[in-house]
């Protein structure tokens, strides 16, 4: 950790008046993490920690292009506005699905068709393939509930989806 982002962590939260404790729950953190950034000690720090970090002070993060360090955060960055997108238009679509169950079926026979094509192309995962093939067999309110609460998979079923069609 660059010594100084710490040295203005800890600068912004003193003018604040805030105790290590107090700003580590207002970013959702352990004191203990929010101390070794304080301390220039996380060489590996998360990026979605640090932006809660700064957020909770009011704080943007700016990098030197020049840096590779600035660059590889940045690219993160970018990955998680592109990842948070996809999920955003996932949830959309998993709205208009629960509440319209006719255009529904519409919509999930298509995506079956996407998936079809993966298949016959093996142009995805046989896993991605399996996943998808399992979730578009469900009716279509619980095909829904359960885009909207794919948990540890939603990432990596959002990025490799039979959906993008329909919002191309």
């Amino acid at each position: 950790m660059h010594t100084v982002l710490a040295q203005q962590v800890r600068a912004r939260r003193r003018e604040l008046g805030l105790s290590q404790q107090q700003l580590a729950a207002a970013a959702g953190v352990s004191r203990t993490s929010l101390s070794h950034v304080e301390q220039g000690r996380t060489a590996h720090a998360q990026i979605d920690m640090l932006s809660r970090i700064l957020r909770a002070l009011d704080l943007d993060l700016q990098l030197a292009a020049s840096s590779p360090a600035a660059e590889r955060v940045a690219a993160r960055l970018a990955q998680q506005a592109r990842v948070q997108a996809q999920r955003e238009r996932h949830l959309r679509l998993a709205i208009e699905m629960a509440t319209d169950p006719r255009a529904a079926r519409a919509r999930i026979r298509r995506a079956r068709e996407v998936v079809a094509l993966w298949r016959r192309q093996r142009t995805c995962s046989p896993l991605y393939i399996r996943r998808w093939t399992r979730l578009l067999a469900l009716p279509p309110a619980r095909l829904a509930r359960r885009m909207a609460s794919l948990g540890a998979w939603e990432n990596a079923l959002f990025q490799n989806t039979p959906w993008s069609w329909a919002w191309t």
